[in-house]
């Protein structure tokens, strides 16, 4: 589940995102408003002796300005639950590293339409510049088993503050994608693809022996839009 920080933050961006995009009655047909989520077929991290821990969810508030010659302007603010877990074993110990945060990516795309605009169905293309912060990072480290050298039998839980394991925050990155709007009434289904190529790492955990994990730069999310 969500923490209670992660829906705070939620509620505080959406509700700024409202502010912003939200839809006015001067400009009713021009802008559309509504919610984006799917699915990341990615991992979001990768490492040796980590797994990805990440919520498979991508959810969030999207907002479409109609431009001129079948242009369109794309804002959106999309959370999803990060993380990953790491095993070691070393002199008879095992230690289980969890590190979970959340992160907001806020695209700003341009879109192309194809087709004429009356029909009910249309492809389009898109790309642009996304900004992604990530916050909330915590951890914890579970070391059981007895100790090879001491014969001492242990077992302990440690919680830390994982803010030490931002390397680029926020990270910048560019994203393409393709799908279809389908127009039902005043309702827009809008399916697509995203890819996004991410210029830096949102988290990095080195440690001893080579082990390490890090957020992977390459992202491809299967995303809808539900606009008014």
């Amino acid at each position: 589940m969500m923490s209670q920080p992660g829906i705070t933050n939620y509620l505080v961006a959406a509700a700024a995102f409202l502010a912003l995009f939200g839809p006015r009655p001067a400009t009713g047909q021009l802008l559309s408003f509504g919610v984006k989520g799917g699915v990341p077929l990615t991992d979001a991290t990768q490492g040796n002796f980590s797994n990805p821990a990440m919520k498979r969810y991508v959810v969030g508030p999207t907002a479409e300005l109609k431009l001129p010659f079948s242009f369109a302007f794309e804002a959106d603010a999309l959370y999803r639950r990060t993380g990953y877990d790491m095993t070691v074993r070393d002199f008879g110990l095992t230690s289980v590293t969890q590190v979970r945060a959340n992160s907001w990516e806020f695209p700003l795309l341009v879109k192309h339409y194809m087709g004429p605009s009356l029909l009910p169905l249309r492809l389009y293309l898109s790309g642009g510049y996304v900004v992604r912060k990530t916050s909330g990072v915590d951890g914890s480290v579970h070391t059981f088993g007895t100790d090879s050298v001491s014969g001492q039998v242990i077992d302990t839980t440690a919680h830390y503050d994982g803010s030490y394991l931002r390397q680029d925050d926020p990270t910048h990155g560019l994203a393409v994608g393709g799908g279809a709007r389908l127009h039902l009434g005043p309702l827009h289904i809008s399916p697509e693809i995203r890819y996004t190529r991410w210029a830096g790492i949102a988290l990095s955990d080195q440690q001893s022996h080579g082990v390490f994990a890090q957020s992977t730069q390459n992202q491809l999310d299967v995303l809808v839009g539900l606009t008014f």
